[in-house]
């Protein structure tokens, strides 16, 4: 399964549920969950974007999102519900399916319950 998390530096709700991703892809990754994160900072952000990183030290890998295009273009093919808010995060099941979409911030334990759910 695999939890697919929006994120930003400029994102204070962002900064403050990453440690929690982090914490759960240690946790779970032996159990099947891979956690990906996307920064949709600018490109003029990766300074920022690299020192957060840094600080935080994850153990999944974190793209950026391609700088141009239509917002709403790249919005509408993650999830049509989406309103563009972050962090926002899709949990996607073993099959590929999309099981989840969670908006906004979440604690661990939030992100705990829906992994649970798909290991049951």
């Amino acid at each position: 399964m695999v939890l697919l998390n929006f994120w930003a530096t400029w994102c204070e709700p962002c900064r403050e549920e990453f440690p929690s991703l982090v914490r759960l892809q240690k946790a779970y990754q032996g159990r099947g969950l891979t956690v990906l994160g996307v920064s949709t900072d600018l490109a003029s952000q990766m300074p920022a974007v690299e020192k957060f990183l840094a600080a935080n030290n994850p153990s999944f890998p974190n793209y950026r999102k391609k700088s141009g295009g239509d917002d709403q273009d790249f919005i509408d093919a993650v999830d049509r519900s989406w309103g563009g808010e972050l962090p926002f995060s899709v949990l996607y099941g073993r099959d590929g399916s999309k099981v989840r979409v969670l908006s906004g911030k979440q604690s661990y334990g939030d992100f705990e319950n829906e992994v649970g759910k798909l290991l049951k």
